[in-house]
């Protein structure tokens, strides 16, 4: 090996075989791996849209959980609002509010 030019390998990288076996190695893990870039990204965005639903659904899990422990608690009251029953020889004024 000639060492007396110290840049020679700077100047002709596609001489050395270590370089092009790197080069080739980064190609084959970025477009043809099963975990290549595309992927990674089809992944992170899934990822990221399951997170938002898990949010919503805790979100009307906790609301649900609320209307539940509301109806054990008053059921008349629950019935009157939510369905307008009631009870007889009363009358039901529903007032819309906009």
């Amino acid at each position: 090996m000639n060492f007396s030019n110290p840049n020679r390998f700077w100047f002709n990288p596609f001489k050395s075989w270590h370089f092009l076996i790197l080069i080739a190695f980064v190609t084959w893990m970025v477009f043809f791996d099963g975990n290549d870039i595309g992927t990674q990204m089809r992944l992170k965005n899934k990822l990221v849209s399951l997170d938002q639903e898990k949010i919503q659904l805790k979100d009307k899990i906790e609301q649900t959980t609320k209307a539940l422990v509301a109806l054990r608690e008053d059921k008349e009251k629950f019935a009157r609002e939510k369905y307008y029953m009631k009870k007889d020889g009363e009358d039901v004024f529903i007032i819309d509010k906009k």
